[in-house]
């Protein structure tokens, strides 16, 4: 058997997780790639009752898995709308046309959401510091925060 060196474990917990405001989401940062080679990345979105997340987007590069903890979110493609509670899991690879939202007027979502590359994770970080800095982006400016990290709207095409 080859002789490795030590390769510690670490505990990310609530306590310690960085933590974005991305309008009324909250987005705890329990792993930015920086202890995974940045293969990947593992947030906690807190959705309060009645919020929608992204517009609708594709992903180029990275895959996404949305587990709900608490509540229900709903996933929108152009063919459905499906409703996730407690338990469940959505998976998104690249290329699928997508977005979510809290299915609840009343009660909060919780979901706890994987992105490879672990670095994705940095679009949020961008976001949160506009909101920070009290500035609105606009339309084009969201859209163009999202083609630095792999992020499209529907009507872009697939292949460059």
């Amino acid at each position: 058997m080859p002789v490795r060196g030590p390769i510690p474990v670490n505990l990310a917990t609530r306590q310690a997780a960085e933590v974005l405001k991305v309008g009324p989401m909250t987005i705890r940062v329990y792993e930015d790639g920086s202890r995974t080679g940045d293969r990947i990345s593992a947030i906690l979105l807190e959705l309060p009752a009645g919020v929608s997340g992204p517009p609708m987007h594709w992903h180029r590069f990275h895959d996404e898995l949305f587990f709900v903890v608490k509540g229900t979110c709903r996933f929108v493609t152009p063919d459905a709308e499906v409703d996730a509670t407690a338990g469940d899991l959505m998976t998104v690879p690249p290329g699928a046309i997508h977005t979510f939202k809290n299915a609840s007027e009343t009660e909060a979502c919780e979901v706890y959401m994987t992105a490879t590359p672990g670095h994705y994770v940095d679009y949020f970080r961008m976001l949160s510091k506009a909101g920070t800095e009290g500035k609105m982006l606009s339309k084009e400016e969201i859209e163009h925060l999202m083609a630095l990290f792999g992020t499209f709207p529907p009507d872009i095409e697939s292949e460059p």
